[in-house]
């Protein structure tokens, strides 16, 4: 059986609990699974292929930022079921330009992430 699990990626703890509050107030059957890395998210994810993913991704992390999370699943994307959302600080042009350009990411948000936003997106959760 296939489960919907929200992923947070961020190594920051501020962010996380401000999105993981403004998840659980708008989707409260969900308790969005934290990774403070890339590693951890994408061992997870490998462990639990069967899932479908919303993820939530922050670019500038240590250890694995978020392009290099994004460039390593997509070596072997075609056995997951996920949407990607970059959801940065960033103001550089840069970066949202490549977002566009990257077949894994659905969309580019600005931290933190907003209730409005978040019905906007229409996760079909």
């Amino acid at each position: 059986m296939k489960t919907h699990e929200i992923l947070l990626i961020d190594d920051d703890p501020m962010t996380n609990f401000i999105n993981n509050t403004v998840i659980k107030s708008e989707f409260p059957n969900y308790s969005p699974v934290i990774f403070e890395n890339g590693p951890d998210a994408l061992a997870y994810i490998r462990e639990n292929p069967k899932s479908f993913y919303l993820i939530f991704l922050d670019i500038n992390m240590p250890v694995m930022d978020g392009w290099e999370f994004l460039e390593t699943l997509s070596k072997d994307t075609s056995q997951y079921n996920l949407v990607i959302h970059i959801l940065s600080s960033s103001l550089d042009s840069l970066d949202k330009r490549k977002a566009d350009k990257s077949n894994l990411v659905t969309s580019f948000l600005t931290k933190p992430l907003k209730k409005d936003v978040l019905k906007e997106l229409k996760l079909g959760l």
